[in-house]
This record gives C-alpha cells, sequence and structure tokens, in this order.
C-alpha cells in the first residue's frame, strides 16, 4: 500500500507540476514567443466609406486577400495533383479565365509569383486554405497561396463618379478626388492580439495577452445624388459619341446652398483599375482644366455693367450693319445688326455689343472709388469669382489665368474688348457654374461644396457642412433683370441662340458660348469648346446647370447646338425626379 501511494503521489506531483509550468511559469517566460506558444495578428481598421446624399454607398473597404500562383511551388509535384485539371480549378476559385492561370503556370513566365486577383469571398479564401492544406487527397490543389487578409478598396458603381472620388493606390494612399483630400478622416487604424494556441494551434480566448480593437475610418457623405450623377453620364456619354467630341463637363448646383449634385467628366475610368490609365486621365477636369470660355461670359458683363450703374437696360449700342467692328487696329465679327439693347445683346449674341460695354467698364471711375483703367472691369469679374479657386473640397482645383489689372504688361488696349466675351481670361467649369448660380441666388456667391457631412463609423456626427457665403457681387434686382433678359436666349419665337435650351415644364435663363481653343499665339478655327449654362426654374430658380462639350467635330459645332440639348436631355429629368415644381402654365407647356 505504501509502494502504490508513493506510485499515484509521484504521478500526481509530476501532472501537478506539469500545469504550474503550462500556466505559470511559460506565460510568465521572457522567451515565452521564442517557443511558439503564442502569435500576434492585426485586427483591420478599414478604410471609411464614401456615400452619396442619401447614403447610397459610392466606395467602401472590405477584407481580402491576394489570390497568388507559384509556378514553382514544390506541391505541384505531389502525385495527387492532375496538372492538366488544376488550371481550371484555379480559375473555377478565383472567379478568372482559364487562360491567366494557364499563362502563370507557364515556364515562360519570367516571374515566379503572379498576383491573378483579391478575393473577398470568406467561404472562397477557407475553401482555398483547406484544400491546400490536404495531403493525401485527389481534391487538393497546389501552385497558389493566400495572402494575409488585407484592407480592399471597392467601387460598386464602377467608373461612375470617379474623377470625384479619386482612388487609393497600393500603397493605400488616398489619391486624387475625395479619397485623397479626406484621406486622413478615411483612414482606419489596425488593431491586434497577441494570442495563446493550444497544441493543435487553436486560439485560446480567455488566455490573449493583449488585445487593441481597430479603429475604422470615418464615413463621408457627399452632396452628391447618385441618381443625378447617373443622368449627366449617360446623357454626356450619350452626346459626346453624337458629336463626335473628346470630353465634355455637366456640373448641376444647387444655387441657394452651393451644393453640387451631379459632377460628370468623360472620359473616364475604374478606380479599382487606376494603373491601366494615363495620370492625366485621373484628373477631374471640371476642377482642374482651364480654358476660355467664350460667349457664357457674356451675361456676367451684362450683370456687373448694370450692377456698377455703367449701362441701363434702355441703353443703346450701334454694332453697325458690316458684321466687323475694327478696334485697336483687331476686327472684331458679329451677325448681329444695328442698334441693339442689352437684351439684344444676350439673346442674339452680340460681339461687338459686349466688347463695347467692355470698353465703358475700363474707363476709371473715381467716383465709384475705381482710379485706374481696367480697375473696374477686373474687380468686379474678380468679385463674381474668376482668378482665384471656389474652395470646393476636391484636389486640383485650378484658380484659371485672369490678370490683375495692376499687370500693365498682361493688359493691352485690346484686353477689354476680349475679357468681356470670354477671351483673353481662362476658367474652370465650376467658376463658370457658380457665377450663373449667384445670379439664380439674388447676387449671394456661395462656395461651391461637395461635402454633406462627417459620421463615425458608428454613425456619429463629427462635421456638418453649412452653406458658405463668400460675397454678394450682385444686387436682388439686378438678378432679377439678368433672369428676364436670359430668358429671351432660351425662347423658341423669336428664337435666341440657346432656344433648344427650353424645356417643357420649366422656364429657363441660360446663355450659349462657342469658345474658340487658342494655339500658338492664334485661334484655331475649326475647334471649340462650346457651353450652355442655364438657370431653373427661372422665376424661382433652384438649380444651375453647366454643359461643357469639348472639340465636337460633327457638323454642328456650337453652343446652341451641342450644349444646349444636353442641357434640356438632363434638366427636365433632375428637375421631375428632384420633385421641383413645373412654373409653365399648362399652356405654356403646349406650345413650348
Amino acid at each position: 500500500m505504501a509502494c502504490i501511494l508513493v506510485v499515484v503521489l509521484s504521478i500526481f506531483g509530476i501532472v501537478l507540476n506539469e500545469l504550474i509550468h503550462l500556466h505559470i511559469v511559460i506565460p510568465n517566460d521572457p522567451e515565452y514567443r521564442a517557443r511558439k506558444y503564442d502569435n500576434v495578428y492585426q485586427l483591420l481598421g478599414l478604410r471609411g466609406r464614401i456615400l452619396d446624399r442619401n447614403g447610397v454607398v459610392l466606395a467602401e473597404s472590405i477584407s481580402g486577400c491576394d489570390f497568388v500562383i507559384d509556378r514553382k511551388d514544390d506541391a505541384l509535384t505531389n502525385k495527387y495533383i492532375n496538372r492538366e485539371t488544376l488550371p481550371g480549378e484555379l480559375a473555377k476559385l478565383a472567379g478568372v479565365s482559364e487562360e491567366r492561370i494557364v499563362e502563370a503556370l507557364s515556364d515562360s513566365n519570367p516571374r515566379r509569383t503572379t498576383k491573378i486577383c483579391t478575393i473577398t469571398d470568406d467561404a472562397t479564401i477557407q475553401e482555398i486554405r483547406q484544400r491546400k492544406r490536404r495531403d493525401n487527397t485527389t481534391n487538393r490543389i497546389a501552385g497558389v497561396s493566400i495572402s494575409d487578409e488585407r484592407s480592399v478598396r471597392s467601387y460598386p458603381n464602377g467608373a461612375r463618379l470617379c474623377h470625384v472620388l479619386g482612388f487609393v493606390n497600393h500603397a493605400g494612399d488616398g489619391v486624387y478626388g475625395i479619397e485623397q483630400r479626406f484621406d486622413s478622416e478615411l483612414t482606419g487604424t489596425n488593431g491586434m492580439v497577441q494570442a495563446v494556441y493550444d497544441g493543435k494551434r487553436r486560439e485560446i480566448r480567455s488566455r490573449r495577452i493583449a488585445e487593441v480593437n481597430p479603429e475604422h475610418g470615418h464615413d463621408i457623405y457627399l452632396t452628391i445624388d447618385n441618381n443625378v450623377q447617373y443622368i449627366l453620364e449617360t446623357a454626356l456619354s450619350k452626346s459626346l459619341t453624337e458629336f463626335q467630341a473628346e470630353s465634355g463637363t455637366i456640373i448641376v448646383q444647387r444655387v441657394k446652398t452651393g451644393e453640387i449634385l451631379g459632377m460628370a467628366t468623360l472620359p473616364s475610368f475604374k478606380p479599382q483599375e487606376y494603373n491601366q490609365h494615363f495620370s492625366d486621365e485621373w484628373k477631374n477636369i471640371a476642377i482642374s482644366r482651364t480654358y476660355e470660355p467664350g460667349s457664357v461670359m457674356k451675361a456676367v458683363t451684362v450683370a456687373v455693367a448694370l450692377q456698377w450703374g455703367v449701362i441701363s437696360e434702355d441703353t443703346v449700342f450701334d454694332v453697325g450693319n458690316t458684321g466687323v467692328w475694327y478696334y485697336a487696329g483687331k476686327p472684331l465679327r458679329d451677325r448681329v445688326y444695328g442698334k441693339v439693347r442689352a437684351r439684344e445683346i444676350l439673346m442674339q449674341s452680340s460681339n461687338i455689343g459686349t466688347a463695347q460695354i467692355g470698353l465703358l467698364l475700363a474707363e476709371p471711375r473715381p467716383s465709384k472709388g475705381f482710379m485706374q483703367p481696367n480697375e473696374l472691369l477686373w474687380r468686379s469679374f474678380n468679385a463674381m469669382g474668376f482668378g482665384e479657386k471656389t474652395g470646393i473640397e476636391l484636389v486640383g482645383e485650378e484658380n484659371g489665368i485672369f490678370w490683375n489689372y495692376k499687370r500693365k504688361a498682361m493688359w493691352n488696349k485690346l484686353t477689354p474688348t476680349r475679357v468681356p466675351l470670354g477671351q483673353s481670361i481662362s476658367v474652370t467649369a465650376i467658376q463658370l457654374v457658380n457665377a450663373y448660380a449667384t445670379i439664380g441666388n439674388g447676387g449671394y456667391r456661395m462656395q461651391p461644396t461637395i461635402l454633406k457631412e462627417i459620421r463615425s463609423h458608428n454613425g456619429e456626427l463629427i462635421r456638418k457642412q453649412e452653406p458658405i457665403i463668400k460675397g454678394r457681387p450682385l444686387s436682388q434686382k439686378v438678378c432679377e433683370r439678368m433672369l428676364d433678359m436670359l430668358q429671351s436666349v432660351t425662347q423658341k419665337s423669336p428664337r435666341g441662340t440657346g432656344w433648344r435650351a427650353n424645356l417643357p415644364s420649366y422656364t429657363v435663363a441660360g446663355k450659349t458660348g462657342t469658345g474658340q481653343i487658342p494655339i500658338n499665339g492664334h485661334y484655331n478655327h475649326s475647334d471649340y469648346n462650346v457651353s450652355f449654362i442655364g438657370i431653373y426654374p427661372a422665376t424661382r430658380p433652384e438649380l444651375a446647370i453647366l454643359v461643357t462639350i469639348e472639340k465636337p467635330r460633327g457638323s454642328v459645332r456650337s453652343g446652341g447646338g451641342v450644349a444646349a440639348p444636353t442641357f434640356a436631355a438632363v434638366a427636365e429629368e433632375i428637375g421631375h425626379y428632384l420633385g421641383i415644381p413645373a412654373d409653365k402654365t399648362p399652356n405654356e407647356q403646349k406650345t413650348r
């Protein structure tokens, strides 16, 4: 009995010693990690989402793994691996063509490993890992590896709104658009777990040594409406094809708040395939491309001239009967003849009449505080937002080119007759639509904004973007008169230059523009930037829409023939979608 008792106690002593060693000694041993009893793995802090104003997801991050082909994987020599059927099996798992797998496994491939795609489906990832571990089964696969879990950026709508959104590069950094502008807000922080495993490499959750929870990035809500954006890109694509144009832009802005409801620029690219495009294709031409706008600037010229009392609606201008006017030794051609007033200048887009208004604006006016030549012209245009960034929350916005009047070398005798026409000045599309929105907003110039609000991953409000007033360059009375005169541009009888922008349900105040493209100091007489900008309903403005088409190649190449019908194609549909009440009577709608 004594011997038995000694043996039993010895056994219990050995077990107790092992328990103490496993549960007390090892966890406190500084060489614990070297003994492979624990491991550290990360918990992904996902990048925040980008959503439209209604909560539709435009960009989001999900966890995924890279699917990589290793053509020198030792497991490929396993007798259970069928090399003939393997490419088909791998292609099915990855959701790619079998040809890609065959090419990656080919001995002619100079690289040992080839990334095929990124897999975000957890079940597929788990199946691949399980089939890789099976040694003695015909269900085993080889020649493939799965990377550690990482964050994968996804754009559910493909190329839609790509220039506004930007993209995330392979380093995880935001490039262009919202992705870059709000990179710090969107970026999440990874967490980590230092875990303890049992003999079968299963984690013992109760024995975790350390745990840091991940922090997901904030969500960015835009003022963009995804449905409006779809309408814009669909119509713009159709117009570029119909008129054989190189590129185009459409912007929709709420006149009262400065909110951008849609910003379409084509050609586009898929953010997830950004590396298949040249870097110039990533830029948002709505804010980064400057160009001479042409006749759409005439509305600004008339508005500021009325504001400063330089002209009235009844001021008469004699544009002659020859269609040519010489000033500073240079001819200016026109299709308008005789004596005209501001309304006719806008409706028929008179070059000579507008140039004569420009000369009046260029005169010194000491009584109004403008002592220098061109000072009033420059200051009034600058107050409308030209020559400076609008401040929209996007990367890459340009100032445009509008030289200060003090730079005498940049202002010659001809300049004040050309700037009012939209020449000798370069602007961006966002500056133009914002200037017209100012007319529609009773003279208040709002800062264009594409940000609605920022919320935490849990929905807590971090920041709400409030409307910002940049100034008031025009009075309510002047804006009312401008809206009335600009309606004549879109009337069918008598026909204004923008009659094709006339809408069935809404009155439209707008202006056409056909800007020549300067090349090597001279204007190209075959290539144009054609535009139409409309404010509607003209009787109670809600939206300003800009349409710019670059280099149309068809038989029609004017703003009235190309941009105006494109405006009409989107404006009516957007108005009904947003529930904007019609301001035309039933009789007016019938006689449109």
